[in-house]
């Protein structure tokens, strides 16, 4: 498995590199070769404990990403009719959500695509404690307050997170975490 690691990752930046450029000619490509190979020589993991290198699975990532720009459609038809009522009815408030997986690089992609979404921003994070099984907490400003679906949708882009950039243990803690709150309402 380690050993297809590396060509997936060249093959998956160079893709990137010609859907970037719009140019699948072979001069575009060997040119995309040269900087993946630049890419992954400089950003080999470091070795620094405690930033192992994560999982990276390029179809759960374009998933995220496909999820990421309904949100921001969605969001913006709602923010624009807010604000062309004549009266609008925003019901502003602050949420904690607890977040189930407690890597900061998926708490940051989460907390990332909070804040990039119209309506919602993200104000503090609260990291976990693996030590002390404390799980870290988002502040989340939203302009609707619909609690289970604000709840609902950061879960969601939670579980693509940890599909794209998790482990498989921390998608399992995830699922299991999900289920418990869809059969006793707890978060």
């Amino acid at each position: 498995m380690n050993a297809l690691r590396l060509p997936m990752l060249v093959i998956w930046l160079i893709v990137l590199w010609a859907l970037l450029w719009g140019d699948f000619g072979i001069d575009n490509l060997v040119a995309g070769l040269v900087i993946a190979l630049i890419v992954t020589v400089i950003a080999r993991p470091t070795g620094v404990s405690g930033y192992e290198a994560a999982p990276f699975r390029p179809w759960w990532v374009l998933v995220l990403c496909g999820y990421f720009l309904y949100l921001l459609v969605v969001s913006n038809l709602s923010v624009a009719r807010e604000i062309l009522r004549p009266r609008p009815q925003l019901q502003r408030a602050i949420i904690a959500v607890p977040l189930h997986a407690g890597t900061d690089g998926v708490v940051t992609v989460v907390a990332n695509a909070i804040t990039l979404t119209p309506g919602t921003l993200t104000v503090d994070v609260r990291s976990g404690d693996e030590t002390t099984g404390r799980q870290p907490v988002l502040y989340v400003h939203v302009l609707q307050l619909d609690r289970e679906a604000t709840l609902d949708s950061i879960y969601r882009i939670e579980r693509l997170a940890v599909r794209a950039f998790g482990t498989s243990e921390q998608l399992a803690a995830v699922d299991a975490a999900l289920r418990e709150r869809a059969v006793g309402g707890v978060q």
